[in-house]
């Protein structure tokens, strides 16, 4: 199980999440910020949450962002412990959206 903040800054809704790899890739997180299937949002923030520090941002579309002032309010507020949202996302559920990496042999 994963779990997922989430808070509204400026009119925008972020989900912050614990630094998960498999999570880390634009169409992921564009299944994951969808409104009618996901959990919602306009900005996904994966942090180290032990060293409050911040390791991507992604926006709605699935594309690694430059952090602006917004993002990095949203990660201290969570760091600070406080949030509006909080999701329990279970394993099954991550297991459906995490896109499949394609292997590349390597020839020999």
């Amino acid at each position: 199980m994963q779990i997922v903040y989430g808070l509204d800054i400026n009119n925008l809704k972020y989900l912050v999440l614990d630094y998960n790899e498999s999570l880390m890739n634009g169409d992921t997180v564009c299944k994951l910020a969808a409104f009618r299937s996901g959990l919602g949002a306009d900005r996904v923030v994966f942090m180290d949450m032990v060293h409050d520090t911040v390791i991507a941002i992604y926006n709605a579309e699935g594309h690694n962002v430059v952090p602006d002032l917004n993002d990095f309010k949203a990660a201290r507020t969570i760091s600070a412990g406080s949030h509006e949202r909080e999701y329990h996302v279970t394993d099954y559920y991550l297991s459906t959206i995490v896109s499949e990496k394609t292997l590349i042999k390597a020839a020999c």
